[in-house]
Order: structure tokens, then C-alpha cells, then sequence
């Protein structure tokens, strides 16, 4: 299922669900209908807080994520060391240091490739 999909399913779970819960609330009454949305709300502040929690705990440490200002490397192939093998028929293609220019990297290539303008085509002088 697409992701619009998802989306959109959710949307209508979302609103089927609040009109019912509306129709449950005039049907039973304002008081008690009150009573029960502070006991639901409860319970979600408490399955929000079990959730955040969980996030925390699973998340990776703060050592393994450093931000660019504490000196971490500007891209994920700069001071990584070599990369894993390719598997058969792969390609593993790594560029560190400073690159000035244009660079392409790529398995399998058909055509040409240009950067910018196109250079102008000169004809050979005959001899």
C-alpha cells in the first residue's frame, strides 16, 4: 500500500472514530461522557509517555551520533575507512579528501556524460 494511501486511511479510521465518539458522548450524557474522556485521556498521556521512554532507550547513544560542531566528519564516506566489499557483479565506489570539480560515480554508464555546456564539436583540419 502506497503511502498516500496510508495517509488517507488513517485520515478516515481518524474521523470515523471521533464521530463515534461523539455519538457515544450526547448519548450517554455531558457528565458522564466527561468522566469517561478524563479516564481515556489518562490512559494516552500515560501510552505517550511509555512511547516516549521507549524512543529514548532505543535511540542511538550520543557517542555513536556526534553533530558537525563537536567535529564530526562533514560526509559518511570522509575518514570512514574503506567500505564493505561489493558481492558479485557490485561496485563500491569511494571519493575522500577535497574534490574540486565535477565527479560522477556510477556502475554502469551508456552515453556520455557532460557537466555544464557541451563542448563545441571541431572538425580535423585535412591534410
Amino acid at each position: 500500500m502506497s503511502r498516500r494511501a496510508l495517509t488517507w486511511s488513517g485520515v478516515a479510521v481518524a474521523l470515523v472514530a471521533l464521530a463515534a465518539l461523539g455519538w457515544y458522548f450526547i448519548a450517554v450524557g455531558l457528565e458522564r461522557a466527561d468522566k469517561l474522556a478524563s479516564v481515556l485521556g489518562a490512559f494516552a498521556g500515560l501510552l505517550g509517555l511509555g512511547l516516549a521512554v521507549y524512543g529514548v532507550v532505543s535511540s542511538p547513544s550520543e557517542s555513536a551520533v556526534s553533530s558537525p560542531s563537536e567535529g564530526a566528519v562533514s560526509s559518511p564516506s570522509e575518514g570512514a575507512g574503506p567500505g564493505p566489499e561489493p558481492g558479485p557483479g557490485g561496485v563500491h565506489n569511494e571519493i575522500s579528501g577535497t574534490v574540486h570539480g565535477d565527479s560522477v560515480q556510477a556502475r554502469d554508464i551508456e552515453g556520455g556524460i557532460t557537466f555544464g555546456a557541451p563542448k563545441p564539436h571541431r572538425a580535423r583540419d585535412a591534410d
